[in-house]
């Protein structure tokens, strides 16, 4: 911030604007009451996403991983009020309402919610450059009233809620939809390493027809959520324009995975594919070897794997198999809790040979890591060009001190997540980021803190996020894309 101070003041306001967008997120709102120049590009920066909350009652504890009254009315209270001082000011601002183009609401309240779904339908008509709308609850639901009145060039539709298909026909410039999925990934002493289902979105999973959604919207679809049981009913016309595709095993049966083929026969243009929850071992034997060819554009993977049982020797081979040779691998993210550690130490020795990786997301498996061996194993095998690095093991030693010296040894490194499957790792935030000087977000056991170093000489300064914002979490809340995607389903 200081550095700011001398440099010189007739600089152009072009210059500026890419000045101030380089500055962090949680520093720009010291700058605000600098000079109206600053205090435009700042409103920018600080309100192109917001928040809406609706929280109360029992649903209002649940949403906050709490059973204290006082302390669910006091976050409702702050967050529900800085809500509707927020859309009171689009209504009132148009050249606030311009800034606005990221909205999400999340929706744990009790009663009807009129109030609350009208306010939010009622603000659509100030937003000229909305292009995201993303709905988390169902308490009230994504309803009808809503639905109608999002702008029809939206580009990005988010929805963990009901979902109004036939309210939402004027949809015809999606780029991105995320359909509805059971799961929330919030601070760890709610998860305790597996995944926490909302079961009210279970509950209306169930009356989504994906027939009906791909019959009406339409093929310049290119990013896509669905549950895995949705994967035969996809049209290949959707399947062949997708870039980004993410799928959610949500009851653990083979049945589900029946039509994956066809997925990666006709996904030729796909670059990100995330596979996240109850899985069955029968999905691995649909990956291709990489020498075939499938998914040549493919840069960004995700397998997340919900099972009680320890990974098949047959399934290692086809995960194996599908990685070994995807030189053009940039981010890469295994979890499989149960792996043993002989299969460990074979996978990071494929993760070794992935020369591009930058961003690394890596679960150890079940067994118990102690030793400087077993540090240096994993150590070893980081790629060296590293920015983002997640690491979930099952420690049982004293320290970790081999593991920071190797972690601080990489240039790039800018986000670190770290996390004890069965115990925490002793290890605090201050000591990684003074070991890490090149770390601007640290996480332990999700939970994570934004890391700030001011003066001369460095002063050291953590700011944790509260557990709300990691519950629902979005990507403008991070310095970088890539932590956002490590992050969002670990």
């Amino acid at each position: 911030m200081a550095g700011l101070e001398r440099l010189p003041k007739s600089l152009p306001p072009e210059i500026w604007s890419q000045i101030l967008d380089c500055i962090p997120r949680f520093e720009s709102r010291y700058l605000l009451n600098v000079c109206s120049q600053f205090h435009d590009n700042i409103i920018r920066q600080l309100f192109s996403s917001i928040k809406i909350y609706f929280i109360g009652g029992d649903k209002g504890k649940k949403m906050l991983n709490t059973f204290y009254e006082d302390f669910t009315r006091e976050t409702a209270e702050k967050l529900m009020r800085k809500s509707w001082e927020i859309l009171n000011r689009i209504s009132r601002d148009r050249q606030f309402a311009k800034v606005v183009k990221n909205i999400t609401v999340v929706a744990y309240a009790e009663g009807l919610g009129i109030f609350e779904r009208l306010s939010v339908a009622n603000i659509f008509q100030y937003l000229p450059n909305l292009h995201t709308f993303r709905w988390v609850g169902c308490h009230p639901a994504f309803d009808d009233e809503i639905a109608e009145y999002l702008p029809f060039d939206l580009k990005t539709l988010d929805v963990q809620s009901t979902f109004p298909l036939d309210s939402l026909q004027h949809l015809t410039q999606l780029t991105t939809l995320r359909l509805p999925i059971p799961f929330l990934f919030p601070e760890d002493d709610e998860a305790m390493d597996r995944l926490v289902e909302d079961t009210s979105l279970i509950e209306h999973h169930s009356t989504i027809s994906i027939q009906d959604i791909f019959e009406n919207f339409p093929s310049t679809l290119q990013c896509l959520r669905i549950c895995a049981s949705d994967i035969n009913n996809v049209p290949i016309r959707i399947y062949s324009t997708l870039r980004e595709l993410e799928i959610f095993g949500i009851v653990g049966d083979g049945q589900e995975f029946v039509g994956l083929d066809a997925m990666f026969r006709h996904a030729m243009l796909l670059e990100s594919l995330s596979v996240v929850g109850f899985i069955d071992p029968i999905f691995f034997s649909f990956l291709p070897h990489w020498s075939t060819n499938s998914l040549p554009r493919l840069t960004s993977f995700r397998l997340s794997v919900e099972v009680p049982s320890a990974i098949g020797e047959d399934e290692f081979c086809s995960l194996t198999g599908f990685l070994h040779g995807r030189k053009s691998l940039r981010r890469l993210y295994l979890r499989h809790p149960e792996m043993r550690f002989n299969q460990t130490s074979r996978l990071l020795s494929v993760i070794q040979e992935l020369n591009e990786v930058e961003v690394l997301g890596v679960h150890m498996g079940a067994d118990v890591f102690a030793g400087n061996a077993a540090l240096a194993m994993v150590a070893n095998s980081l790629p060296s060009n590293l920015r983002a690095l997640h690491l979930a093991i099952n420690w049982g030693g004293d320290d970790l001190l081999l593991l920071m010296d190797q972690v601080s040894s990489l240039p790039k490194l800018s986000f670190l997540h770290l996390y004890g499957t069965v115990t925490r790792l002793p290890i605090s935030v201050e000591e990684i980021a003074t070991e890490g000087k090149g770390l601007d977000t640290i996480g332990l056991n999700r939970a994570l803190w934004s890391i700030e170093r001011s003066g001369p000489d460095q002063e050291l300064g953590t700011t944790k996020w509260p557990r709300w914002k990691i519950k629902f979490c979005i990507e403008d809340e991070f310095v970088n894309a890539d932590d956002y995607w490590l992050f969002k389903y670990n």
